[in-house]
């Protein structure tokens, strides 16, 4: 309140009561703009955690293009040296054989870019401690195989063990859906717990499966979620093979 110019604090019983609810008003503004943050925070965050998470084997996204997979990664590289002639940018390990690659990896490329079912395996990696296989349906990378050599002296140790594959997955995909323990028994007769691994979402699923012992393994196979669901139905509707053959 105004007196002789002055600004003044209301001190009457009148002036407070005039004076709240001004003050209640300004409060609830406060709040208002308080809760609208809180809401905007909340919807933000959980966009972030909604958003789907992206498959990728090698530089390879799960679900892309067969035109956009063999124009990326080591196959886009050796492609495009097949196109030039120039094997300059070739790693070493790939350039020794790039020449024998050109025409059958360019076959590849076309078969599966036109939109035939087929598998394809790369074998331009360096890393001899693991194998990788693609698959293809309609034109597009829907599935693949990775299969890690478990250390052993056989190998120098070198490769990677079921425990660390499952922790690189976990560190990407979270905890996996199901886990499952079976007994298995090697040629000897010796008996070891297998250890499998699922992750199923509404877009992929990731199937991890181990090959304990001597000479052993990690196979990890994924496939886009339409993928996986066909796998599943022909598998159920297949007839069982005549005992004749």
């Amino acid at each position: 309140m105004r007196e002789n110019g002055k600004v003044r604090r209301p001190t009457t019983p009148l002036e407070l009561a005039l004076a709240r609810p001004t003050r209640l008003l300004r409060d609830n503004r406060t709040t208002m703009r308080k809760e609208l943050m809180n809401v905007t925070l909340v919807s933000l965050l959980s966009l972030v955690q909604a958003a789907p998470i992206q498959v990728k084997v090698e530089n390879h996204s799960l679900g892309e293009t067969a035109e956009t997979f063999f124009s990326e990664g080591r196959e886009g590289v050796l492609l495009n040296a097949c196109g030039t002639k120039d094997f300059g940018k070739i790693t070493r390990p790939i350039k020794e054989t790039a020449k024998e690659y050109c025409a059958w990896l360019s076959n590849v490329r076309l078969r599966m870019v036109g939109g035939e079912n087929g598998s394809y395996k790369d074998e331009l990696s360096a890393d001899d401690t693991k194998t990788t296989t693609y698959a293809f349906a309609a034109g597009k990378f829907v599935a693949a195989e990775i299969v890690f050599i478990a250390p052993d002296s056989a190998n120098n140790n070198q490769g990677k063990s079921f425990a660390e594959v499952l922790s690189g997955l976990k560190g990407t995909y979270g905890a996996p859906t199901s886990q499952t323990i079976v007994p298995y028994h090697n040629v000897y007769g010796v008996l070891f717990d297998r250890h499998q691994n699922r992750w199923l979402t509404e877009s992929y699923v990731i199937q991890m499966d181990e090959q304990p012992g001597a000479h052993g393994w990690t196979s990890v196979k994924v496939w886009t979620r339409e993928a996986y669901d066909k796998l599943q139905t022909e598998k159920t509707t297949k007839p069982p093979p005549s005992p004749l053959n």
